[in-house]
């Protein structure tokens, strides 16, 4: 005899405490019936395939399986989204994916869950089909912290006005972001920075100065990153972030490495000259030192 499944459905993105709450009670419950926990997820995100945009966003899918994991879920499962997909009756989607790709015995969804052509089924109609097809469907309420009903809209907003503080208090972790190591303009004000360009599909922090960790070959080191325009050498310029990884000695060309955000510092500005900047710059530093000593 077969285990039995219980699946969630959504999109999970920036997996925040709303999700974790939804995704935890399916855990618990395949748990207790001897089943096994499964989330599907459609990629790439459906709006991306409908109107070629797509919000930014706050997480990979290997940030999201990483997770998942470790929250003790079973199995992940991407399944492509193209328009053929978009297609389906909510009948159509139910008797393809949840029953017969899955076989499920229960399926949890968010309140605000929609699914089928145009976005026409809704949780409640998801219930109504599993009642008559015979399958369970818990729909999860929404889940507030500080007040603020917890939404994939509201982690991104605070990660992009670098309100580190509300992105760990609606996701329960510090944000973070990746990629290799670039070759910068090699300007002479003694402090060596890793450079890294943001993905352009991902949520980018605000700009601004901020004490940081920086994962490199599997260790943490802490750092003081700017994210911007670099303002005092240029009109324009692409925002990327510079990484100045304290009492660090190595070579970090090409390596790819992790940047955690601990705690925004102060705001991009202008310097009317490199020398001030460079003071401005120790000052970061001593205030980075002081804010990730507090910080375990």
């Amino acid at each position: 005899m077969k285990k039995p499944i219980v699946l969630a459905l959504g999109n999970f993105d920036g997996v925040h405490k709303g999700h974790q709450h939804l995704i935890s009670e399916a855990i618990k419950e395949a748990r207790a019936g001897g089943g096994s926990s499964v989330v599907m997820i459609f990629d790439p995100h459906p709006r991306k395939v409908l109107s070629q945009e797509s919000p930014p966003l706050l997480t990979t899918i290997e940030q999201k399986a990483n997770i998942l994991a470790e929250m003790g879920l079973d199995y992940l499962v991407l399944t492509p989204f193209t328009r053929e997909v978009a297609s389906w009756s909510p009948e159509y989607f139910v008797d393809h994916i949840i029953l017969g790709t899955f076989n499920a015995s229960a399926v949890y969804v968010g309140y605000n869950y929609f699914f089928g052509r145009g976005a026409s089924g809704d949780a409640r109609l998801l219930q109504q089909l599993g009642e008559q097809k015979g399958f369970a469907v818990r729909i999860i309420e929404p889940v507030k912290v500080c007040g603020q009903v917890v939404s994939s809209t509201l982690v991104r907003k605070c990660l992009e006005e670098g309100d580190v503080e509300a992105v760990y208090a609606f996701t329960g972790r510090l944000p973070m972001f990746s990629g290799k190591v670039q070759r910068g303009e090699g300007r002479d004000i003694k402090f060596p920075t890793a450079n890294l360009d943001f993905d352009p599909e991902m949520a980018r922090p605000g700009r601004g100065v901020y004490a940081a960790r920086a994962i490199v070959d599997g260790k943490p080191h802490n750092a003081v990153v700017n994210i911007g325009q670099k303002p005092t050498f240029h009109q324009e310029y692409p925002v990327v972030a510079e990484a100045h990884i304290l009492d660090f000695d190595g070579n970090l060309y090409d390596k790819e490495i992790a940047v955690m955000l601990v705690k925004k510092l102060r705001d991009e500005r202008k310097f009317p000259s490199k020398e001030e900047l460079i003071q401005q710059i120790e000052r970061d530093i001593q205030n980075a030192r002081e804010v990730l000593s507090r910080q375990s």
